[in-house]
């Protein structure tokens, strides 16, 4: 155990075969993340006020969210997936991303099955289906809000195990400095709390309003046959 080369991860018993250090400094890579994702939302923002230049401001961060999200999961989420066994061994740019994040949770480099089996749903299922989600939306079509409230469900469900299995392991997975548990554990994965929480509860009064509504034209319809 000696011979394993030191890293930075809690707890400090991890052992992680191979480990290579990140080849980019924190600071490189939270301004490359910040850029990258102003420039995902910023061409996403143009396009579509080019498609939909009437589509209402909170329908328009409301499409963005998911295909940020979409993103996220489909691309980031992708690799760690593809590279599960070897993330703490490699140097790529998003293994370094990785590597950055899992001092909050060292979960990401020591090859847990649970972490594996939500990030392979995140990218199979709750990637496209944001993504499916967000041209709902610019459709203005009708299965948007079935859509919406079935990847917020899956959003809260997979960020509730994921959460409720930290907070309960015997020894954390966080290193102990506030900016790793306060910013990055809790701060960068609480809008997957906040947000789908709010749109799930907002497409649930859209689906209840649109059915009372069906309803009533039924009644109204059945009554001047009478």
């Amino acid at each position: 155990m000696d011979d394993e080369p030191q890293h930075p991860y809690f707890p400090q018993s991890l052992v992680l075969s191979g480990y290579t250090p990140p080849a980019h400094s924190s600071e490189y890579l939270l301004v490359s993340m910040f850029l990258l994702v102003a420039g995902l939302l910023s061409t996403a923002a143009i396009a579509s006020q080019i498609y939909r230049p009437r589509l209402p401001s909170g329908d328009r961060l409301t499409a963005l969210w998911f295909v940020l999200c979409g993103s996220f999961h489909c691309l980031l989420e992708l690799y760690y997936v593809l590279h599960f066994n070897t993330i703490a061994k490699e140097t790529h740019f998003a293994a370094s991303l990785l590597k950055e994040y899992a001092k909050s949770d060292s979960r990401y480099l020591a090859q847990v099955p649970l972490v594996l089996v939500l990030e392979t749903i995140t990218v199979v299922v709750i990637g496209p289906m944001c993504l499916w989600t967000a041209w709902a939306i610019l459709q203005n079509s009708c299965g948007r809000h079935i859509a919406q409230l079935g990847v917020c469900v899956l959003h809260l469900y997979s960020v509730s195990l994921y959460f409720g299995t930290e907070f309960m392991a015997a020894e954390s997975n966080c290193r102990p400095e506030f900016v790793y548990y306060w910013v990055y554990l809790i701060g960068m994965n609480a809008p997957w709390i906040v947000v789908p929480l709010y749109l799930a509860v907002t497409s649930v009064k859209e689906i209840y309003t649109g059915m009372l509504i069906a309803k009533r034209v039924t009644g109204r319809s059945a009554t001047k046959q009478e």
